[in-house]
């Protein structure tokens, strides 16, 4: 069994949150404005000096980031090989969605009228 230092672990976890914010497009300027903190603040995030705390990965998770890769190295459609590609693309589309809630509404609204 394969055992990691803690400083391994930041590390990982740090490229990972770069990973995912590159994969969304999101600019760093954009991210921490949207989170709240601090240009070192962020800075220490991606550069393995600290991690961030679990309301702030809630925040993440809320503008797209796929916090169980972030924390896991695996993205959902790893563990979630049942899903179709049309069902990983709506949820992509889902997750990148600000309006999610409205998205329900209106799949529930369309299922209704069935």
């Amino acid at each position: 069994m394969k055992t990691f230092t803690d400083e391994q672990i930041i590390k990982d976890l740090s490229e990972r949150l770069v990973l995912e914010r590159e994969r969304l497009g999101l600019p760093q300027e954009t991210v921490r404005d949207t989170l709240g903190v601090a240009h070192a603040t962020f800075s220490r995030y991606e550069n393995a000096k600290r991690l961030p705390d679990l309301g702030l990965a809630k925040k993440l998770s809320d503008i797209g980031y796929d916090i169980s890769y972030v924390v896991t190295g695996k993205r959902l459609d790893e563990s979630a090989g049942d899903l179709t590609d049309d069902e990983m693309q709506l949820l992509e589309l889902y997750r990148r969605s600000k309006r999610r809630a409205e998205l329900v509404r209106l799949i529930k609204t369309y299922e209704a009228m069935e």
